[in-house]
Parts: structure tokens; sequence; C-alpha cells
């Protein structure tokens, strides 16, 4: 099993950074230069969205549902359960928390945890850090922008 885990400091509020997460434009704002487009059916748990892949991760399509969302406690998880033919990971479930570091600045948590399926996990591993620091880095532009 894999297992990436990063966190970055943010120059900006928990509640800005958490609508990213708990908002379909904020999840479509963070997913920039990898995914190409999110669709979303419902809002919160169990929500289903499905995000046509571009970049580093190729042309396709992944379907994700939110198995938790805790407004309170700014988490949420959403699990793979369609990976289109293409995300060569099994049982993927990715994990993300806002923890406020102070009014004006927060930490952003990332975690990813998966089985490679028919590749070395150190390349399945690689894929997920891609995935990461694209959206840390969208992150931060949205901030600098002033589109969250």
């Amino acid at each position: 099993m894999v297992v990436n885990e990063q966190a970055t400091k943010i120059a900006a509020s928990a509640e800005r950074i958490w609508t990213l997460f708990s908002t379909h434009d904020g999840q479509r704002i963070a997913g920039r230069g990898y995914v190409s487009s999110m669709e979303f059916e419902g809002h919160g748990l169990g929500m289903v969205r499905t995000m046509r892949t571009e970049g580093h991760l190729g042309v396709a399509f992944v379907k994700e549902r939110c198995d938790h969302y805790d407004d309170a406690n700014m988490e949420i998880m959403y699990r793979i359960i369609d990976t289109g033919g293409l995300v060569p990971f099994a049982d993927y479930r990715g994990f993300a928390k806002v923890i406020r570091a102070g009014p004006e600045a927060c930490i952003l948590m990332l975690r990813s945890t998966f089985i490679p399926v028919d590749m070395p996990e150190a390349d399945a591993k690689k894929i997920s850090e891609k995935n990461f620091e694209l959206f840390f880095q969208n992150v931060k532009a949205a901030v600098a922008a002033g589109e969250v």
C-alpha cells in the first residue's frame, strides 16, 4: 500500500481555504492543470464527482465519492469508485484537512492511500506526489489572485 502525506502552510485563513473543499467551484480551482473539468452529483457527504483528467495523468475520467465530510473540523475524504480505466490505483482514498494557524494562516494537510495496480509502488507514489504538488500550487495561486 502506498501512503502519501504532505502538508504546507498557506497565508490565508482556514475558512478561506476550506471553501476549496466545500464548494464545487473551489474544487475546480484546486484541480487546475491535471483536471480539465469536474461535474458533481449532490453536495457534501455522499457527493460524487467526475473529473476529466489531463496533464501527467493522461486524458480520461475518474469518479470519486465523498465518504467523509466534516465542515466543523474542515475535513473531507474521497474514495475512488471508477478509475476510468486509466488511474492505476485500487481502493484510493484522498483525505484533506485544513488546520488553523492563527487568524490569517492555516496548514493544509493531504493524505492519499491506495494499492498500485500493475506498477511499482515508487512509480505510483510519484503520480500521487505530483498531484499534491499541483494542488498546493493551485491553492497558493488562488489565494494570491484573490479567487478564494
